[in-house]
């Protein structure tokens, strides 16, 4: 497992060093503090998996929003804050982790409660009572609130999984689901973009787990691809 807080500097340094980029605006945390991850292993039930650990350990909240120079939008969204329709397509807001692992988002209906074919279909048994006593209040939680409309979730159990939900976190049926170091992977290959289109699948096939996701392209082949698909 490498080191992440110099994979997110270079990713961020690489986009404002674009001349077709325009970065908006970022953030990048100081490591957590062994009291805030022990809080969150408080919050889980479990360890931190070692991939979280070492991300917050290192920087505790990643945020930079960006889009092809020239592109106008309409709204732009603050560090860690909530995004509204109309934002640039570029965005990464992987949260700090008190504001990350809270009862919050599924008590405001951010993310939807877990239902227990939801927890069968990620860890492929019924949830203990124990299981269902602690996490009665925090089936999910949001981790990375990178668009209005789609966001990684964290499912709380065994193992925490993410899954890139849509439909406003309503639907947790249509996304292929990962670890967290898969999740960091995915996110720097894509460049912040929709990781809904990488991960989510609709309702072409039934959802599976994501191993590995090694598709990498440049910067210059990511901007190109984005002004071909431009109106």
């Amino acid at each position: 497992m490498s080191s992440y807080r110099p994979r997110f500097e270079r990713l961020l340094r690489d986009l404002e060093a674009h001349p077709e980029v325009e970065v908006y605006n970022f953030a990048v945390e100081p490591p957590a503090t062994e009291a805030k991850l022990r809080e969150a292993e408080r919050f889980l039930g479990v360890p931190l998996p070692p991939a979280m650990r070492a991300f917050y350990s290192e920087l505790n909240g990643f945020f930079v929003e960006w889009a092809p120079r020239g592109d106008e939008h309409g709204e732009l969204t603050s560090p860690f804050g909530y995004p509204e329709y109309g934002q640039p397509p570029g965005c990464i807001n992987l949260l700090p982790i008190e504001e990350a692992l809270s009862t919050a988002w599924q008590d405001e209906f951010h993310v939807n409660e877990i239902q227990p074919d939801h927890w069968q279909a990620l860890f492929g048994r019924p949830q203990t009572d124990e299981e269902a006593e602690h996490l009665a209040d925090r089936g999910a939680c949001c981790i990375d609130n990178f668009s209005k409309y789609n966001h990684a979730d964290l499912i709380l159990g065994p193992e925490p999984l993410v899954v890139v939900s849509t439909d406003h976190g309503a639907d947790m049926d249509s996304s292929d689901f990962m670890d967290f170091e898969t999740y960091l992977e995915l996110t720097l290959a894509t460049w912040g973009l929709n990781r809904y289109k990488s991960a989510g699948i609709g309702w072409s096939r039934k959802s599976q787990r994501l191993q590995a996701f090694t598709e990498r392209p440049d910067l210059q082949t990511i901007v190109q691809r984005m002004r071909a698909d431009a109106p």
